[in-house]
């Protein structure tokens, strides 16, 4: 099983019949998995060059900046951030704020690590907020906390 396909089905509960978001997503690994259960898949990146691995029958990809999105407020169950910390950590509360924003009231924002830099980088901004489940370093943030 991949990677991807293992932390779907730990986060089963938040994924299944819900409208999830995949910031920075890359090659859209974690969407793909996710769109065998979820109700509806977007996802956003900087750029498309990854993109071919997205499967375009499952996955509604727009180039977007996490930091601006064009969602309107509350329109995802859940957020999801994949091996991508690194790479919007320097855009981290702006992004947040947004995560925040599109979330219907009672969402959650996951930041999932398995990369070293990814966790190293969550554990000096999350400290004991993030958590080891598995092989994966997980960070959750409700809309209203």
């Amino acid at each position: 099983m991949k990677k991807t396909e293992t932390i779907v089905q730990k986060l089963i509960t938040v994924i299944d019949n819900k409208d999830i978001l995949e910031a920075a997503c890359g090659g859209a690994e974690f969407s793909n998995a996710a769109s065998a259960y979820a109700r509806s898949v977007s996802c956003i990146d900087l750029d498309d060059s990854r993109l071919h691995l997205a499967d375009p029958n499952t996955v509604q990809f727009e180039i977007m900046d996490a930091a601006q999105m064009r969602y309107a407020d509350e329109t995802f169950d859940t957020v999801f951030l994949y091996n991508a910390f690194a790479h919007v950590q320097s855009q981290w509360e702006a992004i947040e704020t947004e995560c925040r924003r599109v979330l219907k009231p009672d969402g959650s924002i996951y930041i999932i690590a398995t990369w070293k830099v990814d966790i190293a980088l969550m554990r000096d901004l999350f400290g004991d907020r993030a958590e080891w489940n598995g092989a994966f370093f997980i960070v959750r943030i409700d809309k209203n906390r």
